[in-house]
């Protein structure tokens, strides 16, 4: 017990995928029509909620408290808090039929998750990183602010653009933090490959943070304040093209083509990739050329979850004194996730229940593979 509440990428990553995988096959059961719940929430709310405050509040947490301890050089969070935070968590996603209970729950979560992050950066006064604590914070208070739609003390709230918000605001942290490690962790692999005395291009690193993303960066929050406080479909379609081309300026930057032959560094930009893939679609469906959840499962599938496969992974294997080595499994994972991906475009643009258990049945696969790869690390002993 000591060992699995040593850090927080150990419970949060082992639960977030276990439930992810659990709720996917209850919620196909539910949209089929195989399974009726007598419950008060609406189903697809349910889905979206527990799908960004299920996996990916438990992937954030587990990431942000892993990462504060190298940002400030401090002991990371552990034992009794950290076993607190993952009950919390916990709790929130068993309380599937009790709203409520869901609610007190995922509140204490997220209130002590903030709590132990701003303790870490204010001590250390690690002011490069409030930023992140910012974010988290936004996170927390979306998602009040769906629970209490959800329980209609807010009965005029738009729970779908609440879901919106949180989606963006894991997008937008996805920007800041993936900004920085994936153009360090490329370079550092080329740094590498160049000191064994592999011949790269002139030029050949990354570029370093700077006005491009900057404006990447920028324009993405104006595109998200466009949508979620629905500007005229004419400025906000203009200002997702402008965001889609800085976004893939940023990503052609970091210079992904010279990573294919190491699985572990290019799929953080196969991830980014679905990122701005995703920008692009929602810019289409606003356009009234395709439909919004092709580009939400873009984002959710393809880049979201494939981020915390990517980074997960190499979380496990760092902190646990392993080789920085890719497995032909969490490929697999991946190029799964991918497939997923683009099966649930296609079943959000053509229909049909068939391209949907397509996309399900590729999802688990592909977090099954992670699990049997990852699980044995994630519980076990440090080398």
């Amino acid at each position: 017990m000591d060992r699995l509440f040593s850090y927080a990428f150990r419970p949060f990553f082992l639960l977030g995928v276990i439930y992810s995988m659990s709720a996917i096959i209850l919620w196909i059961l539910i949209w089929s029509g195989n399974l009726v719940l007598d419950w008060s929430r609406s189903p697809v709310h349910w889905h979206a909620h527990d799908m960004m405050m299920g996996l990916m509040a438990a992937a954030i947490a587990g990431f942000v408290l892993t990462a504060v301890a190298n940002w400030t050089s401090r002991p990371p969070v552990a034992g009794w808090p950290l076993a607190i935070l993952v009950t919390f968590w916990l709790a929130g996603r068993l309380a599937i039929l009790a709203p409520t209970l869901s609610a007190m729950a995922d509140g204490f979560f997220w209130l002590l998750l903030c709590v132990l992050v701003a303790r870490e950066l204010f001590s250390a006064r690690n002011k490069r990183n409030y930023k992140v604590l910012a974010v988290v914070v936004a996170l927390s208070l979306s998602d009040l602010l769906f629970h209490a739609g959800e329980l209609r003390l807010l009965p005029a709230l738009d729970l779908q653009r609440v879901l919106w918000a949180q989606l963006w605001l894991v997008v937008l942290l996805i920007n800041v933090i993936g900004g920085r490690i994936i153009p360090a962790f490329t370079g550092n692999w080329l740094r590498q490959r160049a000191a064994v005395g592999e011949v790269l291009p002139p030029s050949s690193l990354p570029e370093p943070f700077g006005r491009v993303d900057q404006l990447a960066i920028g324009l993405l929050v104006v595109f998200v304040t466009g949508i979620l406080f629905q500007w005229s479909n004419t400025v906000t379609v203009f200002l997702g093209l402008s965001c889609f081309a800085a976004q893939a300026w940023r990503l052609l930057r970091w210079k992904f083509w010279l990573t294919l032959s190491d699985p572990l560094v290019w799929m953080m930009h196969l991830s980014y990739a679905w990122l701005v893939t995703g920008i692009l679609l929602w810019t289409l469906s606003l356009a009234g050329g395709m439909s919004v959840s092709a580009a939400v499962h873009a984002l959710t599938i393809g880049a979201i979850t494939s981020m915390i496969v990517s980074v997960g992974a190499r979380a496990a294997l760092g902190h646990t004194g392993r080789a920085l080595k890719s497995h032909y499994l969490l490929t697999s994972a991946i190029v799964l996730l991918s497939l997923a991906a683009l099966t649930r475009i296609v079943a959000a643009t053509a229909g049909g229940q068939l391209w949907l258990e397509m996309a399900t049945g590729l999802w688990v696969l592909a977090l099954l593979c992670f699990a049997v790869r990852y699980v044995p690390i994630l519980i076990g002993p440090a080398k």
